[in-house]
């Protein structure tokens, strides 16, 4: 295993030589992806150059999920394409819940063969700040970024409600009615332009936000539905690169579509 410190990018990679290379991507958890099944892991290592990336809050990174650069993706991604010789049809992006988004988003500036989004968002959010609980207090800023410009966002309505659910851990009515009050055509993410399959995974049971509804816009509004595939789990929570469930959904899709 390689480890890269870096702000170009930070991660660990798995080298498997004359594999494709699949690249992942965790949640609003900083630092590398964590919670990931032994069966995936042990799957991905034994089929693929395998790459889990960070894209905030450890190492010389943006400390905060706000504002990170697209182009840190398609830069520490090319690196590891570049250096290992592997093409553009040879790329699986897997992103989990924030991560998730941060992968449909990508669409528009890289090329892979498939993204695979689990629990993502169809939109483009406010990012974090540090200390969550001081979100009233900072000024809001996108997730991401590119270009040094922020990608267009729906701004968080938070109310008393909102607080109170976010200390139990449930988000999902702050990001519902954020849709419903500050709705953002222009953050909406759009993946038509985007040549590869799409791998949909939604949660029945969001706490987080609504990636069932979330998921069901994206395919309503692609261009290209056809070459998406959605499934909706009775599941819990966000950690979809651990749950049994969700993990072989992950599997049965790679080894379907992988060529």
């Amino acid at each position: 295993m390689k480890q890269y410190r870096s702000k170009e990018i930070y991660a660990d990679f798995y080298e498997n030589e004359g594999k494709p290379l699949a690249v992942i991507m965790s949640g609003s958890r900083p630092g590398l992806p964590a919670n990931i099944s032994d069966d995936l892991s042990n799957y991905l290592k034994q089929n693929f150059n395998l790459l889990l990336l960070a894209y905030y809050g450890v190492g010389e990174l943006t400390k905060s999920l706000e504002l990170v650069p697209m182009e840190y993706f398609t830069n520490s991604i090319n690196f590891i394409k570049d250096k290992y010789n592997i093409p553009d049809n040879k790329v699986i992006i897997i992103g989990q819940s924030k991560g998730g988004e941060a992968a449909l988003v990508l669409t528009n500036y890289m090329k892979s063969a498939i993204t695979i989004a689990c629990v993502p968002s169809s939109y483009v959010f406010q990012g974090l700040p540090e200390d969550l609980f001081s979100i009233l207090k900072a000024q809001p800023k996108a997730s991401w970024s590119f270009n040094n410009k922020e990608l267009p966002y729906i701004k968080f309505n938070i109310d008393d409600e909102a607080m109170n659910n976010a200390k139990n851990n449930n988000f999902c009515r702050c990001y519902e009615t954020s849709i419903e009050k500050n709705f953002n055509p222009d953050a909406i993410i759009n993946i038509d332009s985007y040549k590869g399959k799409v791998l949909l995974i939604s949660s029945e049971n969001d706490s987080y936000w609504p990636s069932k509804n979330m998921c069901n816009t994206l395919v309503e509004n692609s261009k290209n539905s056809n070459n998406i595939n959605h499934v909706s789990l009775n599941l819990e929570g966000h950690s979809f690169l651990k749950y049994d469930e969700s993990v072989r959904e992950i599997i049965n899709y790679l080894k379907a579509n992988v060529e």
